[in-house]
C-alpha cells in the first residue's frame, strides 16, 4: 500500500538561476541580484523505466559582481505538496516558458506508465506553478537539482542555470522512506509537519542510463568527405546503438534523433539531468583541409576523447572503447585524446567520451564506413565496450561487502530485541530542555524517557548504555537499559566515545588549544583501566577492530590510524578531511581540497577514487551504502553505493548538517526514525 506524505519546502540557498528567454513578455536584458530568477525551459525525457521533467531557472549577472565564478552558489527555492497520484510544486521564478507565450496555462498529457499528465501555469509574475499526475502504485517519484556549466556572455555577464528535475521512477519494490516514530511517537503529527520525505525508494539495482549523442547535425554537416557526410553517418551508428542497448535492458536517450543540432550545452545537459551513467558521443574523424592527399592516406584509423579534469572523467571508458573499435573493425588505433578544452567533455558531471570511429577523409576507412554493415559492427563494438566499463567499475576493490561502521556522534543504538535507545528533545530547547535518552520497545508506541542528562555518542555493549554526559562537564557515564544503575565512569570530559570490544574509546577534551591536548584515549567499560594512545591533537573518530581512525588537526585534518595500543600510527592519506567514516577496509570522507567532495582510500592509503560531487558534511556506512548530508543540496540526506553508483536522495527535512545514525533498515535522522 502507498504511503502518502506532504512534501514541503526542500532546497533554500542565497542566491537563484541563470538567465532569461522570451516567453509570457519581453525579458529585460539583465536581471538585477535582488529579482526571481526566470523559468526559461522545458525538457522532457521519455526512457524505459522512467519519466524526466526538468525545469531550467536562469539568471543573469554582472561579471563584475561575482569575484569567484565557480564558488557562486545558485538553487531554485520551491515548496512541494505531495497528494493521492498529484504532485504539486511552486517555483520562484518568473514564468518565461515558450509553452506559455500567450497564455497562463499549459498542460500536455503523456501514454506513459507512469507520468499521466503535466500542467504548469503561471500563477503570479514570480511563481510558476507545476502539477504533475502519475501513478504512485507503480511509479516512485525523486526530486534533484542539476547545474549547468556557467556561460560567460560578450557583454561581460555570466548566465547561471540550474534545473529543478522531477523523475518518476518505476518501483522495483513496495519498500519506502516513511516515518516510524519521534520522541513523542506521534506519526499523524510527522505527516503533518513540514518536512520532506522521499516517498517510494526501491531496494532493487535499477538499470543504467546512457545517452548516446550524434555529433553534428542541421546545418553542421561535421566532416565532408568522399561524398559523405559525417552528420549522416554518427546518427546512423548512434541509433544502431541504441537499439542494441535496449535490447539488452538499458534506459537509452538520445540527444537528437533526426537532422537537428542540440547546442553543445544541451547535449551535456541532457546526461546530466538524467544522471546518466555515461554520455558517449559519437564522431568520425577528420583531416585539416591544407594537408596534402599524400599525406592523408597515412591517416586511418580510430581514437577516442576524454577529459582527465571532469568530475568523472570517462578515460577507461574512452580506452576500452577504441580498442573494441579498432579491434572489431580491423583499422589502426590512434592514441587517446584529452581534450578539456571541448564543451560537451567539460561540462558534463557524468562519465563522458567522444568516439571518432573512422578516419573520413581516408579512402579505405570512407569505403568501409559507408556501409551499413560496417556502421552495425561500430555500434557492437561501441555496446561491447561500454558493457565491459560497467562490469570493470561495479567489481572495483571497493565494491567489496562493507560491514556497518562503528561511527561516531551515534544518536541512536539497538538491541537484539530490537529495542531502540535514541536521544530526542525534552522539553523546549529554548527553554532549558535537553537532548535526552529515550528508549522504545518494538510493540510499544510511546517512548519512555530514561535519563534527563544531556547526552551524546549513544553507544550499547550488553546491558549498558555508554553516552557522553553533558550535563556533568563531558563525562562518560553508564546507564542500564532500564535506565537504572546510573554510574559515572571517567572523570575526564570525553567527546567521540566509541565502545570496542572491553574498551571506550573517545577523545579527551579541553578547552586549551595545543597540539597536546584533544588526545585519544582508552578506558575499560568499568572506568578503572585508563590509557593514552597518541599526541596528536585529534577529532571524528571511528573505530574497527584494533585500529583507531581519525582527524588529525595537528596536521592539517589529515586522516590518520593507530593501534588501540598506540603503536602502528600512520598517515593514511594527504587530503585534508571535514569529516570521515570508517568501514570494513575503507575509508570515506569529505575531502576539503577538492570543494568538500564524497572520497574513499582503503585503510592502507590505496585506491584512493571519488565517489561523488556533492559536498559531503556528515557520513555513515551501512549495507553497502554510504549516508551523507548534502552540502551541495540543501544539506538533505542522500545515499550513494560503496562503488558511486546508485546516487539517490533520501530526505530533505531542512534541518541543516546532522549526524546521520543508520539502524538495520531504519535511518534516525533529526529525532526522526525513516524506514529505508
Amino acid at each position: 500500500m502507498p504511503v502518502f506524505i506532504s512534501l514541503f519546502p526542500l532546497l533554500v540557498a542565497i542566491v537563484l538561476l541563470l538567465s532569461p528567454a522570451p516567453a509570457i513578455a519581453s525579458m529585460p536584458e539583465l536581471l538585477p541580484k535582488s529579482e526571481t530568477p526566470a523559468a526559461t525551459e522545458l525538457k522532457l525525457f521519455h526512457l524505459e523505466h522512467k519519466d524526466v521533467i526538468a525545469i531550467a531557472a536562469e539568471t543573469r549577472l554582472p561579471a563584475a559582481d561575482i569575484a569567484d565564478p565557480l564558488a557562486y552558489k545558485l538553487e531554485p527555492v520551491y515548496h512541494l505538496n505531495r497528494q493521492d497520484n498529484l504532485l504539486e510544486i511552486t517555483l520562484a521564478a518568473r514564468p518565461f516558458l515558450p509553452e506559455l507565450t500567450g497564455q497562463i496555462t499549459f498542460t500536455k498529457s503523456f501514454a506513459s506508465p507512469r507520468l499521466r499528465q503535466l500542467t504548469m501555469a503561471a500563477t503570479s509574475t514570480n511563481e510558476l506553478k507545476i502539477t504533475a499526475a502519475y501513478n504512485s502504485q507503480t511509479t516512485k517519484t525523486q526530486l534533484t537539482t542539476v547545474k549547468r556549466k556557467r556561460v560567460t556572455n560578450p557583454d561581460n555577464t555570466i548566465t547561471f542555470r540550474t534545473y529543478l528535475v522531477i523523475s518518476f521512477i518505476d518501483k522495483e519494490s513496495t519498500a519506502c522512506a516513511e516515518p516510524l516514530a519521534t520522541a513523542k511517537a506521534d506519526a499523524a503529527l510527522i505527516q503533518t509537519e513540514s518536512y520532506t520525505f522521499l516517498q517510494d525508494t526501491t531496494t532493487g539495482t535499477p538499470p543504467k542510463t546512457i545517452v548516446l549523442d550524434p555529433g553534428h547535425g542541421g546545418a553542421a554537416l561535421g566532416a565532408t568527405s568522399n561524398f559523405l557526410f559525417e552528420k549522416e553517418l554518427n546518427l546512423d551508428i548512434a541509433l544502431l546503438t541504441r537499439d542494441l542497448f535496449q535490447n539488452l535492458g538499458y534506459d537509452v536517450i538520445m540527444t537528437r534523433t533526426d537532422d537537428s543540432n542540440p547546442s553543445l550545452l544541451d547535449r551535456a545537459d541532457t546526461a546530466n539531468i538524467l544522471n546518466a551513467d555515461a554520455l558517449i558521443s559519437i564522431h568520425n574523424n577528420s583531416m585539416p583541409e591544407d594537408m596534402p592527399d599524400p599525406a592523408k592516406k597515412l591517416y586511418r584509423g580510430t581514437t577516442a576523447l576524454y577529459n582527465s579534469s571532469a568530475p568523472k572523467p570517462g578515460k577507461e571508458l574512452a580506452s576500452l572503447l577504441a580498442d573494441e573499435l579498432a579491434g572489431t573493425l580491423r583499422i589502426h588505433q590512434y592514441p587517446l585524446q584529452d581534450r578539456p578544452g571541448l564543451v560537451v567533455l567539460n561540462s558534463s558531471w557524468v562519465p563522458t567520451v567522444i568516439a571518432e570511429v573512422a578516419m573520413m577523409p581516408h579512402p579505405q576507412d570512407a569505403k568501409m564506413i559507408s556501409q551499413r554493415v560496417y556502421r552495425l559492427e561500430a555500434a557492437q563494438a561501441i555496446v561491447q565496450a561500454t558493457e565491459k566499463y560497467f562490469k570493470i567499475s561495479d567489481t572495483a576493490p571497493l565494491a567489496t561487502a562493507t560491514p556497518p561502521t562503528i561511527t561516531t556522534n551515534s544518536l541512536a543504538v539497538s538491541d537484539p530485541a530490537g529495542t531502540r535507545y535514541y536521544l530526542d528533545l525534552a522539553g523546549d530547547i529554548y527553554a532549558g530542555g535537553r537532548e535526552a535518552i529515550y528508549r522504545l520497545k518494538p510493540d510499544e508506541h510511546s517512548p519512555t524517557m530514561l535519563t534527563d542528562d544531556e547526552a551524546w555518542n549513544l553507544n550499547i555493549s550488553g546491558k549498558y548504555l555508554y553516552y557522553s554526559n553533558w550535563s556533568d562537564k563531558h563525562r562518560i557515564y553508564r546507564l542500564n537499559l532500564d535506565g537504572t544503575e546510573k554510574i559515572k565512569i571517567t572523570d575526564e570530559p570525553a567527546n567521540q566515545v566509541t565502545v570496542a570490544g572491553d574498551w571506550l574509546v573517545y577523545i579527551k577534551w579541553t578547552n586549551n588549544k595545543s597540539a597536546q591536548d584533544n588526545n585519544i584515549y582508552k578506558t575499560s567499560l568499568d572506568g578503572r583501566v585508563t590509557q593514552k594512545i597518541n599526541s596528536d591533537q585529534s577529532e571524528n573518530l571511528s573505530v574497527i577492530g584494533d585500529w583507531v581512525y581519525y582527524l588529525n588537526a595537528s596536521d592539517g585534518y589529515k586522516i590518520y590510524k593507530i593501534k588501540l595500543d598506540g603503536t602502528g600510527r600512520t598517515k593514511i592519506a594527504e587530503d585534508q578531511a571535514v569529516f570521515m567514516a570508517a568501514a570494513g577496509n575503507t575509508i570515506y570522507y569529505s575531502n576539503y581540497n577538492d570543494s568538500q567532495k564524497l572520497y574513499a582510500i582503503s585503510t592502507e592509503g590505496r585506491n584512493r577514487v571519488k565517489l561523488a560531487n556533492d559536498k559531503a558534511g556528515f557520513i555513515t556506512v551501512a549495507n553497502g551504502n554510504i549516508y551523507y548530508t548534502n552540502a551541495s543540496a540543501n544539506h538533505a540526506v542522500y545515499r550513494i553505493n560503496v562503488t558511486g553508483q546508485n546516487r539517490q536522495m533520501i530526505c530533505d527535512l531542512g534541518a541543516g548538517p546532522l549526524p546521520i545514525t543508520v539502524l538495520n533498515n531504519v535511518i534516525y535522522y533529526n529525532h526522526l526514525f525513516l524506514r529505508l
